[in-house]
């Protein structure tokens, strides 16, 4: 462990910039926003590969990444011959005399010619590693998931190497995911942690401190969550209690669009200025799929931006299923995607696909210094993280003009406020985070005390809190923002933003799917 620990507090400490000048990096072409994400993604493959730095190779030869031996290592590391348990016989690797040299050589072995490019390959630790595992680094195919399983640890190492005194996870009942208006007979999830010791045991929820709302289990990481749907519209308070601490936020329930069609409504109303979609049979995965209901239901999903599906065809592809359960996760405000593919005749995807307000699948707005607003992803060619729905892409802009407004106005000289990574350009699976798949939810940037963004920590002196603060006021001030996650632990106890692993250096928000109109 004392090996780790000088590990891990030598590289929290150590000057990227001058460690690429002096291997022969093009450190120009590695944005400084990166390297707080390279730091915690070579820590994470390092913790794989010396088994925490408990390894014969990590203890003799302070060789943390199993770097094999090669004669452009000369000025760097000499030459060890050891048996390792991935290799039959003993094989030479790289030898260094002190963790610092490790430090250096690890970069100096990636400047060799089987990883040219890799300037061009460090914007996201997905995109880093997997450049790595092609080029031949590791033969696991599952290298890169083993690794990126290791961000948190590596990340909530740097954080406590860099002597930071971290806010404690709260030992209270606490709401950290709650949409601010729901849909009648529309099914929202809220969300919580609790303490240890109401591990296992069950939440008693009340709605409007008047019946019983049902329960909710609070799991073995502590957290709870609940599915529930509001009959009623109005104001409505919904409760959540442990015996001795009651929590309670208010959600307003809003009657939408269809509320007036019932089950067997065949061709559910439609917005003013869209085009009712009768259907005759069900159509996706499993479905009747109809050539007339396929083609006006791929009509319309490729109307609304899923572009990948090709109206012209009458038949239900895998692109086709994958475009619905997109679109079914969105109108259910999940983080992940899921659904079933399928529209049902008079169902909750086939009201959707007539509302005016259904989700536009669409890149995310552009820079505009009018409102203080810099999508700093769309400046990175190499990531492709810059689609999302129409929703989050207005409430962004809402968010930039009301922080411009109400903060930058008065402090021009204050930092923008800067997006990273929202979601793919076809939505899913995304290996640089757990969820970011339905477009509902976008990182952004450490405002700068230099008016600058990004590159920093919370407790940087460079981190500038005032703008911050501004900022997530603008977030919550917002009717679809559900989550904000950063762990500044000022702004924590200010009630502004949630404690999550891994947010130190961004800030993450969600948005629920709004009233149909």
């Amino acid at each position: 462990m004392a090996l780790l620990n000088d590990l891990v507090k030598q590289y929290a400490n150590s000057d990227l910039e001058a460690i690429f000048t002096r291997v022969g990096l093009q450190s120009d072409r590695i944005s400084s926003i990166q390297h707080q994400s390279l730091r915690e993604v070579t820590l994470a493959q390092w913790l794989l590969e010396s088994a925490r730095a408990t390894s014969e190779l990590a203890v003799s030869a302070n060789n943390f990444a199993g770097l094999k031996w090669r004669d452009e290592m000369n000025s760097f590391a000499t030459k060890l011959l050891i048996k390792v348990p991935s290799e039959p016989i003993p094989v030479e690797f790289c030898q260094f005399t002190a963790i610092d040299v490790f430090l250096t050589g690890y970069w100096r072995f990636l400047t060799r010619s089987p990883y040219k490019g890799l300037e061009d390959h460090t914007n996201t630790p997905a995109n880093f590693i997997g450049f790595l595992q092609r080029k031949g680094y590791a033969a696991d195919r599952d290298y890169v998931t083993k690794v990126l399983k290791l961000l948190p640890e590596a990340q909530q190492l740097l954080t406590q190497a860099q002597g930071v005194l971290l806010i404690a996870p709260s030992t209270k009942l606490q709401i950290t995911r709650v949409p601010k208006e729901v849909e009648v007979g529309q099914s929202f999830r809220v969300e919580g942690n609790a303490s240890a010791n109401d591990i296992g045991k069950t939440l008693l929820i009340n709605i409007d401190d008047r019946f019983n709302g049902g329960v909710a289990l609070v799991n073995q990481n502590g957290q709870w969550s609940l599915d529930f749907v509001f009959k009623q519209s109005g104001h409505r308070k919904f409760s959540v209690s442990n015996g001795t601490e009651t929590v309670s936020i208010n959600i307003n329930s809003v009657t939408g669009l269809n509320s007036d069609d019932d089950e067997d409504t065949s061709t559910p109303s439609a917005s003013l200025g869209v085009t009712p979609i009768s259907l005759q049979g069900s159509v996706g995965n499993g479905g009747v799929n109809h050539a007339q209901n396929v083609k006006a239901i791929k009509q319309r999903l490729h109307t609304l931006g899923y572009d990948w599906v090709d109206p012209a065809k009458s038949t239900v592809d895998t692109g086709t299923m994958a475009a619905i359960r997109l679109f079914q996760s969105i109108i259910s405000g999940r983080s992940t995607v899921a659904g079933d593919g399928r529209v049902d005749v008079g169902g909750f995807t086939h009201q959707w696909l007539q509302a005016s307000n259904a989700p536009r699948w669409q890149i995310m707005p552009k820079s505009n210094s009018a409102i203080g607003f810099v999508n700093y992803e769309l400046t990175q060619t190499n990531d492709d993280h810059d689609f999302g729905t129409s929703w989050l892409a207005q409430t962004i802009l809402d968010i930039a003009k009301t922080y411009q407004t109400n903060y930058r106005n008065a402090k021009p000289s204050a930092a923008p406020f800067a997006i990273n990574d929202v979601s793919q350009p076809h939505g899913g699976d995304t290996p640089d985070h757990s969820g970011h798949e339905t477009g509902l939810m976008c990182d952004v940037l450490l405002p700068r005390k230099d008016g600058d963004f990004g590159g920093i920590y919370w407790w940087s002196p460079e981190y500038d809190r005032e703008a911050m603060r501004a900022l997530l006021k603008a977030m919550h001030n917002h009717k679809l923002v559900r989550a904000i996650f950063f762990n500044d632990s000022k702004l924590i106890t200010e009630g502004l933003c949630t404690l999550a692993t891994g947010h130190d250096h961004h800030v993450h928000f969600e948005i629920d799917p709004p009233v149909k109109v």
